[in-house]
């Protein structure tokens, strides 16, 4: 419950000294809608340019700091082409992904820094780029990372989210004996709401 600073001030309950002094409940489900780019790092990145990034959030906190979400996320990648020519188009790689995560705050305040960790699983779809060896593909892959929410109001938070996603095996490339550091980077402005 939010209280305004005078009534605080007059009533002096714990729940409005809690207000005053930015602690909110955090628990609860919720939801989020992001947008922002991804790329990729290592071997990768000499052949797939940044590219947007967006996602849909669904999760749950049981109390004020853990949190537990299923994901989707997506984005588009252009394949960097030395030597392009009009004959080849605009090849690109669309990608297509389902996760599961934990996350986990630091505080209940209305500014709530976390961390978060997952596993997913990815679909990768080439557009007119076969014949630079890049191919349809089916993998899986484990996210790390941190951000921050705001909760505006009782019902609306915004987050700034950036991850690490460590690949598994993927195939869609023809870069062989790819390592940690060889993945992908994301930064999404997430909005959406809690109940």
């Amino acid at each position: 419950m939010w209280t305004s600073w005078p009534h605080a001030c007059i009533t002096g309950s714990p729940s409005s000294v809690r207000t005053r002094l930015g602690r909110v409940d955090w628990k609860g489900p919720y939801f989020l809608l992001g947008l922002g780019v991804e790329g990729y790092t290592g071997k990768l990145a000499p052949n797939l340019d940044p590219g947007p990034s967006y996602g849909v959030v669904v999760g749950y906190r049981p109390n004020d700091y853990l949190g537990v979400e299923l994901g989707y996320s997506g984005g588009v990648s252009g394949l960097s082409v030395a030597n392009s020519s009009a004959s080849f188009g605009t090849p690109d790689i669309v990608r297509n992904g389902g996760q599961a995560a934990l996350t986990l705050g630091f505080t209940h305040t209305r500014l709530q820094p976390y961390v978060l960790g997952g596993i997913g699983v990815e679909r990768y779809s080439v557009r007119e780029g076969n014949f630079f060896r890049f191919f349809d593909d089916t993998g899986g892959y484990a996210p790390v990372g941190a951000g921050v929410r705001f909760k505006i109001n009782p019902q609306l938070t915004a987050e700034v989210r950036g991850s690490y996603s460590f690949l598994f095996g993927q195939d869609f490339s023809p870069t062989q004996d790819l390592g940690a550091g060889d993945g992908r980077y994301s930064g999404l402005l997430m909005i959406g709401g809690s109940y």
